[in-house]
């Protein structure tokens, strides 16, 4: 049925019939080696049309062999890729008009698409990545001291922000906004320090470029003065290499128009320095026998960390805000005594009537105040609704705002003392009127 050679079967019969029945002249025409049944052609016919033309009783196999010419005649061209080789092959024998309407029109319209497209994409993956490293700072500053949970906050935003389709992690990006949020969040101690020193490494973050980031951080925040002085204390205590410190003269420049010079800069460091110490002294607590450790975390030297020491050791190992919190006690009380040392002379001195007692001389005993005179007085002040007016100072740098009572300013707010969250020098607060 394939018409090849190999399937044409040649039959040859040889017909003998009774000669009863056809008799002994019947010439049937036939040749020994022909076939004539059922419209058989003879076999040397049949031979000579297959060997010359194989494909012409099958279709099937005529299209493939036209199929696999084509093909050959594609790959002796050259395929697609002389396309690649050539572009001018697609514009060969073509006149203008064919050209713009088939190639020109179609290429820039779909050259807009996909810019809009890759604009609407990537703008979504980067605010994506962007709230990625804000939560990752965060969190991470959250778990300041423990290396182990920082370490896997770190590998875990790593992942998401892999997985969700944010262009790359770059460690510079979390840097930059981790150097806010220890600015913003922690305050300074020799755990955040050390800490800090701890995820640089971990992340294979340079010196050189840790400085790069934090400058750049200081420069997206150019209101806050804390964010600027906490990143310049922890570079010069984690950075090794003194071109990355270097790196940090900016800040410095800045701090010092704010501060009004470079020694009011580095004094302001060293006061950082030493409340950060004296507040991890408290911490450790009474029964300490020796020297604290983090005083060389937070670039102090021994004879001023010894100094520390023993000053917050003469206090009971109080905390500056355990101290603030006593001497509020100790100003409330003596506020109090005061007062009823004033009522006592104001019932000793003048008369309901407001006149001046005479000591010597005898006076009615219904015309001296009492006691609950005074205290009917008082309560019809306690109902009066209006909001009082109480002296405050709030910290420039921070924020920070406390309460000083009349006349304490010397005690309380002496001229050494320095801001409790972000170690600013007593010169940067300012008086604020808050209601009471």
């Amino acid at each position: 049925p394939d018409g090849s050679p190999a399937a044409t079967v040649t039959l040859t019969s040889s017909v003998a019939a009774p000669a009863d029945i056809y008799g002994d002249d019947l010439d049937l025409g036939l040749e020994d080696d022909v076939v004539m049944d059922d419209g058989l052609m003879a076999e040397g016919l049949m031979e000579e049309e297959v060997a010359s033309d194989p494909l012409l009783n099958n279709e099937i196999l005529k299209r493939q062999h036209e199929k696999k010419l084509k093909k050959e005649e594609r790959k002796a061209a050259g395929g697609v890729m002389r396309y690649v080789k050539n572009p001018l092959l697609l514009v060969k024998g073509k006149d203008f008009s064919d050209v713009t309407i088939t190639i020109l029109i179609p290429a820039f319209v779909s050259y807009l698409a996909l810019k809009k497209l890759s604009q609407i994409g990537f703008g979504k993956l980067s605010d994506k990545a962007e709230e990625l490293y804000e939560q990752a700072a965060g969190e991470i500053a959250y778990h300041v001291g423990d290396y182990e949970e920082m370490e896997a906050t770190y590998k875990d935003y790593k992942k998401k922000l892999w997985f969700n389709g944010a262009p790359s992690y770059i460690n510079s990006e979390l840097v930059k906004r981790l150097a806010v949020a220890y600015s913003t969040q922690v305050s300074v101690t020799p755990k955040s320090v050390s800490s800090l020193a701890y995820l640089l490494t971990m992340m294979k973050i340079s010196d050189d470029e840790a400085a790069e980031s934090f400058v750049t951080a200081c420069r997206e925040n150019p209101n806050s003065m804390a964010i600027a002085s906490k990143v310049l204390f922890y570079s010069e205590q984690v950075f090794k290499d003194k071109a990355a410190k270097k790196k940090m003269s900016p800040l410095i420049k800045r701090l010092s128009d704010m501060f009004g010079g470079v020694e009011a800069v580095m004094q302001q460091q060293q006061d950082m320095a030493e409340s950060a110490y004296r507040d991890a002294v408290a911490e450790a607590g009474a029964g300490q026998t020796k020297m604290t450790e983090g005083w060389r975390v937070l670039g102090l030297d021994k004879e001023k960390a010894e100094s520390i020491f023993e000053e917050t050791k003469a206090l009971g190992f109080l905390s500056r805000k355990d101290l603030w919190k006593k001497e509020e006690e100790d100003i409330a009380r003596e506020q109090f005594e005061a007062e009823e040392r004033a009522r006592q002379d104001l019932i000793n001195s003048i008369d309901k009537d407001g006149n001046l007692i005479d000591p010597d001389a005898d006076i009615d005993p219904d015309k001296m105040i009492k006691p609950e005179d005074l205290n009917r007085e008082d309560e019809d002040d306690e109902g009066d609704d209006s909001p009082s007016t109480g002296g405050a100072k709030e910290c420039g740098n921070c924020g920070y705002t406390m309460f000083i009572a009349k006349g304490r300013e010397g005690k309380f707010f002496s001229s050494g003392f320095t801001c409790p969250q972000c170690g600013a020098a007593r010169d940067q607060f300012k008086d604020v009127d808050i209601d009471v």
